[in-house]
């Protein structure tokens, strides 16, 4: 739903369709299951590969270089102050900066059912993401970037469960879809208040099946898989200047 007015809006929309397509084969893929299984619910850096390899695997040649921590100056850190920049690729003669933030969000059915307004957990981070963008100094990436420029804040929502075990989600891809209505439910509400950016891109999809993972602080050597992923909520925009 970007506007085209916004410039480098088409070229944006476009691959957005393909990358957010592209990521959920790669989620469903066996081998990824498979790590996050025996591993634990990702966090943002956990998943640049992910997210590098959907891009690869969707655009092949048409994508360009692909950097992940990107150092570049930030307005806020002062004169000389540094900070980075999650992911930077090219695509159709335009430099993509992306913010990349990942949020667990609840899909456990009591919390869905007593969430009345915008929470701090939902927004905070698509909030941040967007404010860290329009900080961000481009010229201090001096001729690295192509001469269309679109800073892009991402938000990926992982439909998670810690209160269900394996044989007892046989509503899982109703309480994923719940979620992501949820997320984007907060997200606009917060929007409308002026409180935080528009969202101009919101995908949703639901897994193949659930996966069985960990909670981050838990150990992988004596613990035992106790929460439920059941899909995922990708949002973006395009942050004017403020």
């Amino acid at each position: 739903s970007n506007p085209d007015r916004e410039r480098g809006a088409r070229v944006t929309r476009d691959m957005m369709v393909r990358l957010c397509s592209a990521l959920g084969d790669v989620f469903n893929e066996e081998d990824t299951r498979e790590f996050i299984g025996n591993t634990r619910i990702p966090n943002e850096r956990e998943l640049y590969g992910l997210l590098v390899k959907a891009l690869i695997r969707e655009f092949e040649s048409e994508i360009g270089h692909v950097a992940t921590e990107v150092q570049v100056a930030r307005e806020s850190e002062g004169e000389n102050g540094k900070g980075r920049v999650d992911i930077i690729f090219d695509y159709r003669r335009t430099s993509f900066l992306v913010e990349l933030k990942v949020i667990r969000a609840s899909a456990n059915a009591r919390f869905l059912e007593e969430e009345g307004s915008p929470t701090r957990r939902l927004v905070r981070p698509w909030r941040k993401a967007v404010k860290q963008l329009r900080e961000l100094d481009t010229t201090s990436l001096g001729k690295a970037l192509k001469k269309k420029v679109v800073k892009l804040p991402m938000a990926i929502y992982l439909h998670i469960d810690s209160k269900k075990l394996q044989d007892e989600i046989p509503k899982w891809q109703d309480l994923s879809v719940t979620t992501h209505h949820n997320i984007v439910n907060h997200l606009e509400a917060s929007a409308y208040s002026n409180e935080t950016e528009t969202c101009y891109f919101s995908y949703y999809q639901s897994l193949g099946r659930p996966v069985m993972t960990s909670k981050r602080r838990d150990s992988l050597v004596e613990g035992i898989p106790s929460v439920g992923f059941y899909g995922f909520t990708i949002i973006a925009g395009m942050p004017g200047e403020k």
